[in-house]
């Protein structure tokens, strides 16, 4: 068909409006370190709990340590424990690095704070006022250290954490021991200001903000476009809440479920950090305990997928059928190609080969298709001119034509067909595949960013601050593509110049993209015009015009089927109709 192309592009802007439309929060200081909401009700201190005197009495002969930070690590992270409150303070990535090379800190005392809160029928324990003993054990395959606090006469507050050797994933149980106090739930409040680790600050904020999931298996997120205040009380229960960046997730997920919600992020102007996201939550205590999870690491769909149910969501795939597509085709064949391949850039170009090669048959269909439609070009013409006015006639003597000669002009719509949620598909997983983060190729210091051959002294508008060398290749053969296609079609008018036009507003829409993207667009484009050199000379066109020939003759002794009979009727019938309300 002589659109599909400008159809594909419309579909892709629409694709990018769509994104941006619903993808891209100020800095509350108080919520970090002193949440300030809190200091009415919630910060009421372990020996200041109203009407409780025999609890005051038991907790002032319990001896504690001093505050002070314990740090454990695994393979993967470093987690920096505070005693005072028994929360996770810092963790350190160890495997990922920052853009001056450091170990990546994924959350510290700077940005993070977090507390846990006991609430009783006419008591509420703060455990951020609580400086707990501690001990440490090691197993064979984790690290446990257990935060407590007991009286005298053994009544005993225990906070537990499982660190294993390798992972991110870290396991904490809260747990009263000869508690007369009944406690229905444990609140939970965590405060984190994002931390910025991208070189692309714009971008990492517009993908920045709070993921969760439900009990009814549906997962939601805030809007990450806004620059206001979101707030939502979140119905029904919840299983995860993710503070969700770009490469990295920091999140909380719970083997019960989460109960009375509210979730904010708050737009930050402070550069060091991307967003504030505040998380408070209620944590059923059941039996006097709660148990729950921590999450604190990379968003690679392979370590996701196995953490809880939709956790894997955190690495945005796209909608349904993207999502699908990204996860059984283009990632098998990226992590296959991985293990063996330890250069992106090339791992890239294989995919883009092997995808090609199985498109093939198809593309040449099309080039067929374009042949036949080039050779039956001077006679479509003709037929416009003779119907000149009369659209439906024109219409119905070129659907003729078609079938006399054998033509389907819907050949041509198979390359696009195939193509399609291959583009989209690649379009939302490689500028989330943290495998490409910090990973060079050619001039491209970071496949997971923009690749900059000029930083300009201003920015233009829609444009950037700088010149992406891949975007201009990318255009540059888009056009190339289009200019040797047009050659094939029929294609007349304002249609045929948006064929030029598109690739140039890609310019401006990809500058800021992902180089490992646009590179990607730019060897498939180079594959497509080697495809169409090639074609060219391997077919003839004298050969399909005696094909076409041949099948008029064939099917002027043919009868015609049913269906060209009543489609037939069915064109006359509306003729003559429209002629007989002209005479009236």
């Amino acid at each position: 068909m002589e659109n599909n192309k400008v159809i594909g592009y419309l579909l892709i802007i629409l694709l990018l409006v769509t994104y941006y439309t619903y993808f891209v929060p100020n800095y509350e200081v108080n919520d970090i370190n002193e949440p300030k909401e809190s200091t009415k009700k919630d910060e009421i201190s372990i020996e200041k709990i109203e009407k409780t005197t025999k609890l005051n009495n038991e907790i002032d002969q319990i001896k504690s340590e001093k505050q002070k930070d314990i740090i454990i690590e695994n393979n993967d992270i470093v987690i920096t424990f505070s005693n005072q409150g028994a929360y996770i303070k810092k963790v350190i990535l160890k495997n990922h690095f920052t853009l001056d090379n450091k170990q990546l800190d994924l959350i510290n005392e700077k940005s993070s704070f977090i507390n846990y809160n006991l609430i009783g029928k006419d008591s509420i324990i703060n455990f951020n006022k609580i400086v707990f003993n501690h001990k440490i054990k090691n197993d064979i395959d984790s690290t446990i250290i257990n935060f407590f606090l007991e009286s005298k006469n053994e009544k005993k507050i225990n906070l537990t954490y499982k660190i294993p050797k390798n992972g991110y994933v870290i396991t904490n149980k809260i747990k009263l021991t000869n508690q007369k106090y009944d406690f229905k739930n444990l609140n939970f409040h965590w405060s984190n200001n994002v931390i910025h680790h991208e070189k692309n600050y714009d971008y990492e904020k517009s993908v920045t903000t709070i993921y969760y999931y439900d009990i009814n298996d549906e997962y939601d997120y805030l809007s990450a476009s806004s620059t206001d205040l979101i707030e939502e009380n979140i119905d029904p229960s919840l299983k995860w809440i993710s503070t969700k960046q770009q490469f990295f997730s920091s999140a909380i997920i719970t083997n019960n479920v989460f109960n009375k919600t509210l979730l904010k992020t708050i737009y930050n102007k402070d550069t060091s950090f991307i967003k504030t996201s505040i998380i408070k939550t209620e944590i059923p205590f059941q039996n006097q305990s709660a148990n729950f999870l921590f999450y604190f690491g990379p968003n690679k769909y392979e370590i996701l997928k196995n953490i809880t149910d939709g956790f894997d969501q955190n690495v945005y795939l796209g909608w349904w059928g993207v999502n699908s597509f990204n996860k059984y085709i283009i990632i098998p064949i990226f992590n296959l190609l991985e293990k063996s391949i330890d250069n992106y850039g090339f791992i890239i170009f294989i995919m883009v080969i092997l995808i090609r090669i199985i498109i093939t048959p198809f593309t040449y269909k099309s080039h067929i298709s374009m042949a036949k439609m080039k050779i039956l070009n001077p006679e479509i013409n003709k037929i416009k001119e003779k119907y000149s006015g009369d659209m439906q006639k024109s219409q119905v003597e070129i659907m003729q034509l078609y079938q006399k000669t054998g033509v389907n002009p819907l050949s041509g719509c198979l390359p696009l067909l195939f193509q399609l949620p291959i583009l989209i598909s690649v379009f939302y997983f490689l500028p989330n595949a943290i495998e490409l983060r910090q990973k060079s190729f050619l001039w491209a210091e970071d496949l997971s960013s923009y690749d900059s051959i000029l930083d300009l002294p201003f920015s233009i508008i829609f444009y950037g601050d700088h010149v992406s060398l891949f975007t201009l290749l990318m255009t540059v053969s888009t056009l190339l593509i289009n200019s040797a296609n047009s050659q094939m079609q029929t294609m007349q008018g304002p249609m045929k110049m948006m064929q030029y036009i598109l690739p140039v507003m890609f310019l401006f829409i990809f500058n800021n993209f992902s180089s490992g993207l646009t590179y990607y667009y730019f060897l498939s484009n180079l594959i497509s015009f080697g495809q169409i050199y090639l074609f060219r000379r391997l077919v003839n066109e004298e050969n399909i015009k005696k094909e076409m020939d041949f099948n008029r003759k064939q099917n002027l002794n043919k009868n015609k089927s049913k269906f060209k009979i009543r489609l037939e009727e069915a064109m006359k019938a509306n003729l003559k109709g429209q002629k007989h309300s002209k005479k009236k």
